[in-house]
């Protein structure tokens, strides 16, 4: 068997690229003009999929408008005080700290091991 030959274009015919492309053209363009056979089911159930879809989120946003007119539409009532019985003798103000004073610390202060004894009114 006689090994095959690479296949070269002769003089007498040469590929003419563009007439190739002009010929794939012409094709694609009057494939284009013909109506186009798609499947009736699938495109329907994907239509009514999206109705579906599009029903669901109306109705979420339906929900959620009527709960915030709800919400809107509550009284506004000032919250009851606290019924905690609070104490009488109470001074207005308290001081956060109070310092104390330290026994032998100041003018006339006496010496801090002297015992204070209380007085005793005298008696009539």
């Amino acid at each position: 068997m006689p090994a095959p030959q690479p296949m070269t274009p002769t003089p007498e015919q040469p590929i003419d690229v563009k007439r190739v492309l002009m010929d794939r053209a012409l094709r694609h363009a009057e494939r284009d003009g013909l109506p186009s056979d798609r499947p009736v089911l699938p495109r329907l159930l994907g239509f009514l999929l999206a109705l579906a879809v599009m029903g669901v989120l109306l109705l979420a946003f339906d929900r959620f408008l009527a709960s915030m007119q709800r919400f809107l539409a509550l009284p506004i009532v000032d919250p009851e005080p606290a019924t905690t019985p609070v104490p009488a003798t109470v001074p207005e103000s308290i001081p956060a700290y109070v310092v104390p004073v330290e026994p032998g610390s100041g003018p006339g202060s006496e010496p801090a091991t002297q015992v204070l004894t209380p007085e005793v009114p005298p008696s009539d």
